[in-house]
């Protein structure tokens, strides 16, 4: 059903935008394990936690900038090319624009055809794109440093001012979900 989440201030809690977050938490610090767990366990690469223990049990860490022994099984290897790709995406990220940066993420990892399978596809994926806007904007204003990016993003999470990105746009008809006091002083011909 389209709708409209007026004042809705659950967009950083999303699964799907906390997924990216961590990611672009562990592209710009590569050494921070718990962000790189957390990336690689997402729903943006879905490794289990086996193999993940696995992988760091015969590295000793998840740093994508340490060599794979060379004795790496091969159920391992996508792990190791999985650090690549954050790897990769941090030798670039402050080469080329942000929003760029997040849409390779997405495209490597075909996050957008995963996303859309999901029972809340349609609002993920506005959202996701939300994200990628947030770059953009912040890139026009003069935010161009990658890292002041993901640090502004952790302060608008922990702030919990931002709603969810709307599925239908303001003036289409739709169901506007709000609270009583967002409705203050709005009329609509049906109410629930």
């Amino acid at each position: 059903i389209p709708h409209l989440l007026v004042g809705g201030s659950s967009f950083h809690s999303r699964e799907e935008v906390e997924a990216v977050r961590n990611a672009l938490t562990a592209i710009e610090w590569p050494d921070e394990e718990l962000a790189v767990y957390a990336t690689l366990r997402g729903p943006l690469f879905a490794f289990s936690d086996a193999e993940l223990l696995s992988y760091r049990t015969l590295c000793g860490t998840l740093h994508a900038f340490r060599k794979a022994p060379d004795n790496l099984p091969e159920s391992l290897n996508e792990v190791s090319e999985s650090l690549g790709i954050l790897r990769d995406l941090h030798r670039q990220r402050n080469r080329r624009p942000i929003a760029e940066t997040i849409q390779k993420l997405l495209d490597v990892t075909r996050a957008h055809a995963g996303f859309a399978n999901w029972s809340t596809g349609e609002q993920a994926l506005a959202n996701i794109m939300r994200l990628s806007d947030m770059a953009r904007r912040a890139e026009r204003n003069h935010l161009i440093s990658f890292r002041a990016f993901v640090d502004w993003l952790d302060e608008q999470a922990e702030s919990g001012e931002v709603g969810d990105a709307p599925i239908m746009e303001e003036g289409v008809d739709g169901v506007r979900i709000m609270t009583v006091h967002k409705a203050k002083g709005l009329e609509f011909p049906v109410v629930i």
